[in-house]
């Protein structure tokens, strides 16, 4: 059994909470915690969270210590595990990523185009805030990176900070899932050539107990209705399989013309089943995680976690799927940058499988989104507005410079409470 004296969750306060702590309880066999430090800026909601997570322990019979604190050096202090999942500005500031970039005909989603742009802007000097905590208080400690945008966070962490980060989405889990499932095997019988960058990916070639049967799954696309979210033909195109962000890439004006035809964000949607799960996470009779809670969009985040966790500790050299730096595990981008390709995870850490070069099919797409990504972490971390324009400017989704130009002087604007590396000193910074 693996043993872990502490794990810090920052952003304990969030919904997904209980789906971690209930990857605890089901691993309680493998693995074994001392404690789960919860912190969160927001006093009530990690009063609320907090007691969920302890009336859930208590329940399962764990033997760990649940600590709820306001201070995030007492939280990370010690841990062996810190675990981002926070949020800044919150869900209101999420629904201004959606709303206003429809204006310009262009999707508003919180981890592509100018959404993800404004998420990363946010979060990226709190992430680093938290990083110099991790490398203060809980140096060798593990930063595993749920926050979003998993790869653009990730990225910033991997070239302005020294902690050991890796990124991980449920993303590469679900669809591993979902194909076994498919098939009618385990999980485990599946293995994925998954390539490119977190919620910019293709799998390859798909194996089932070591044969190549991608062509039998790209045939099998024909039955999957709404599952699959693209017309089958794209995938024998490309010649390999688009996962589910990629419709935003593929399927923009349609995606655009949704978006303006729902009645509600997605936004919108998530902070109404957030208030209702918080109000089971408040009943004191509640001691399981609600089912309500897969409709939040995190199915599987535990199990990416702790499979993570345990391969690190146990040196299980088992292959994961998670965002590190490239290194040259994909030879069409620069090695500093973060990609998602699969990994190698043992005591030694996170080494990306070589993965050679993009098909000619994918490259363009897959190196001008990361040149998106890596302009959005240059301008998250210095404040440039011309690095801030380029980041427009070069996202797939923005179709022009007047466009850009306008997305950022309005977005930037709408959240200058959460940017002060723009704002130091009232305006934008020009270079």
């Amino acid at each position: 059994m693996a043993k872990i004296a502490k794990v810090a969750v920052i952003g304990g306060g969030s919904s997904y909470t209980p789906e971690l702590i209930d990857g605890f309880i089901t691993h309680e066999e493998e693995v074994q915690v001392g404690e789960i430090a919860l912190h969160d800026i927001d006093p009530e909601r990690l009063e609320i969270v907090g007691g969920m997570v302890q009336r859930q322990v208590h329940f399962a019979e764990l033997d760990t210590k649940i600590t709820l604190t306001g201070s995030r050096q007492e939280a990370v202090e010690g841990a062996d595990f810190v675990v981002s999942q926070i949020r800044v500005g919150q869900m209101a500031a999420r629904i201004l990523d959606e709303k206003i970039p429809l204006k310009y005909d262009v999707i508003g989603q919180e981890t592509t185009g100018p959404g993800g742009t404004l998420k990363a802007w946010r979060t990226i000097p709190v992430a680093l805030e938290i990083a110099r905590d991790v490398e203060r208080y809980a140096p060798g400690a593990w930063f595993l990176n749920f926050t979003n945008p998993s790869g653009i966070i990730t990225e910033a962490l991997l070239k302005h900070s020294n902690v050991n980060v890796v990124g991980l989405c449920n993303n590469p889990i679900n669809m591993q899932h979902m194909i076994a499932e498919a098939l009618g095997v385990r999980d485990e019988q599946i293995f994925l050539e998954w390539v490119g960058l977190n919620h910019v990916n293709w799998v390859r070639r798909v194996y089932l107990d070591g044969q190549d049967i991608t062509g039998r799954m790209i045939d099998l696309l024909e039955m999957a209705g709404d599952e699959f979210p693209f017309d089958p033909e794209l995938a024998r195109t490309l010649g390999v399989i688009p996962t589910w962000y990629l419709q935003y890439y593929y399927d923009h004006p349609h995606k655009v013309a949704e978006a303006k035809a729902a009645e509600k964000t997605r936004g919108e949607v998530v902070r109404e089943i957030e208030k209702a799960l918080f109000e089971k996470y408040r009943d004191p009779n509640q001691m399981v995680k609600p089912p309500e809670l897969s409709q939040r969009g995190g199915a599987l985040y535990s199990e990416a976690a702790i499979r993570l966790m345990l391969s690190l500790l146990l040196d299980r050299r088992d292959v994961q799927i998670v965002v590190t730096r490239n290194g040259g595990a994909i030879a069409d981008l620069p090695e500093d940058v973060s990609v998602e390709v699969p990994c190698v995870v043992g005591a030694h850490g996170v080494i990306p499988l070589n993965m050679g070069h993009l098909p000619e099919t994918i490259r363009a797409l897959c190196q001008q989104v990361k040149s998106w990504e890596s302009w959005t972490v240059e301008a998250g971390v210095t404040g440039s507005r011309r690095a801030a324009l380029m980041a427009m400017l070069v996202n797939p989704l923005v179709p022009s410079f007047e466009v850009a130009r306008a997305l950022l002087d309005e977005m930037l604007e709408a959240h200058r409470a959460y940017l002060p590396q723009f704002f130091p000193s009232g305006t934008p910074s020009p270079e």
